[in-house]
């Protein structure tokens, strides 16, 4: 069989890079030539996870489009997503083998029947971890590493309301083999990917984000986590022009960006002009300067993805 790429979607963030790390381990162990994929580049809560295990980084793909129509399709393996938009460009065009997820079920379509596996919990490692077990197979000081901090970021430490009792025994399991105390861990790489210092607005106002479609109507979200609003806030202007410029470019009927405080555990969800009446009927609160202010919201997947996907599928 050949070479088989383990992906998962754009703008990658922790659990997907991880994800593809994991999975692949897994697929080799099983006899799969599995290689680990991104579809961007990481950020810095990965790149930091990614050098404390000591694990490269997965191969970038940048499009599996075929260039001649009689090319081989490249074999997917799809982590963390599925809805067509955040996957890698050339999608289409690729055989998709598999899909691993923990996302509501997208417009996901394929040629053939394939192994699909979603389960309803905090993060993607978690499934894939079920799926260790299920196999007989324990994943390597490295491996389980990545994976834990996959929970640990999907879940904000386990203060995500999208996380499970499953998320916290695997974290703890996993931690066990990978060496560390993961809350001391945890709160090391969170803080790191919370360091926006160095971060110029177009990094900001694309970090994390994905691309959802409703009724027709196409509007992004990205989201970063903060530990003080102060540093994001100087920077909010640049960030507004950037995420308008990209509404522009790609014709998104909106984009948001969440900036959420980890520490307050709260959301200040920042959006195009064009987007207050839309964002003030999803959430039922006034807006404020392009803003709504959401206490207690730390999931995107969870707490604003489904009630903007409501209001734009009307």
């Amino acid at each position: 069989m050949s070479k088989v790429f383990v992906i998962g979607h754009k703008s990658p963030d922790t659990d997907s890079i991880a994800a593809a790390v994991s999975y692949s381990y897994l697929k080799r162990q099983l006899g799969v030539d599995a290689v680990a994929a991104r579809a961007g580049e990481p950020n810095k809560e990965t790149k930091f996870a990614l050098d404390y295990f000591k694990v490269e980084a997965p191969v970038l793909l940048e499009s599996t489009a075929r260039k001649n129509p009689d090319d081989e399709k490249t074999k997917l393996i799809l982590v963390d997503h599925n809805e067509s938009k955040q996957c890698v460009d050339g999608a289409k065009d690729a055989e998709v083998l598999e899909l691993i997820d923990h996302h509501r079920l997208g417009d996901f379509e394929t040629e053939n029947p394939i192994f699909i596996l979603i389960r309803p919990v905090g993060c993607v490692n978690t499934v894939i971890y079920g799926l260790y077990k299920a196999n007989g197979v324990k994943p390597s000081k490295e491996v389980a590493g990545m994976m834990l901090s996959a929970i640990i970021s999907d879940t904000v430490l386990f203060r995500s309301p999208t996380t499970t009792d499953e998320d916290k025994a695997a974290v703890k399991e996993l931690a066990e083999i990978a060496g560390v105390d993961y809350e001391a861990y945890g709160m090391e790489m969170l803080k790191a990917g919370a360091d926006i210092s160095d971060y110029p607005a177009e990094k900001l106002a694309h970090n994390d984000t994905k691309e959802f479609e409703a009724g027709g109507k196409v509007f992004s979200c990205g989201q970063i986590s903060v530990m003080y609003l102060e540093p994001i806030e100087a920077k909010r202007a640049d960030i507004m022009k950037v995420l308008e410029e990209t509404k522009a470019e790609k014709q998104y009927e909106a984009s948001y960006l969440m900036v959420t405080n980890i520490l307050t555990e709260d959301t200040y969800l920042w959006f195009t002009s064009g987007a207050e009446a839309a964002a003030e009927e999803a959430f039922g609160k006034k807006a404020e300067d392009r803003c709504v202010y959401l206490p207690k919201v730390m999931s995107r997947k969870k707490q604003v993805a489904p009630f903007l996907l409501k209001v734009y599928g009307k």
